[in-house]
């Protein structure tokens, strides 16, 4: 039950995350060029939710980890997959800086380069896990 109950929990938060990343993508091709203030707002929020959903993320992986056989025993894919969901990290982490610490045209910029490697990395992890756990 409890290892349904974190499957559930992990799969709901990939969902928020991974579709607010793709969400941004939009948000930033369609509705930036034509008001920025909005959109910049917009991807604020985004960003604060994808990075929640990525917490959650981390907090049912490992409590699921812990559930199992352990680290030790998982497969290649999951440890390339652990390197994705570290650059996500990574680049989440830099995207919350950005946003507390730079100005929205900065902010901007900055997302611009951030918001492909999180996505990519995103997908990435999802085709290992699929790799990893069937």
């Amino acid at each position: 039950m409890v290892a349904d109950a974190l499957l559930i929990l992990h799969y709901l938060a990939l969902a928020i995350g991974l579709g607010g990343g793709i969400s941004a993508s939009v948000v930033a091709a369609v509705a930036a060029p034509r008001d920025p203030g909005l959109a910049g707002a917009v991807l604020v929020r985004l960003a604060r939710f994808g990075f929640v959903a990525l917490i959650l993320l981390w907090i049912t992986g490992l409590a699921m980890l812990s559930q199992g056989a352990g680290a030790a025993a998982a497969p290649v894919w999951f440890w390339i997959k652990m390197g994705a969901v570290a650059v996500l990290t990574a680049a989440a982490v830099a995207m919350q800086i950005a946003i507390h610490r730079l100005d929205p045209p900065a902010r901007a910029a900055r997302a611009r380069i951030l918001r492909p490697v999180m996505n990519g990395a995103a997908i990435v992890a999802v085709i290992c896990a699929v790799l990893a756990f069937g």
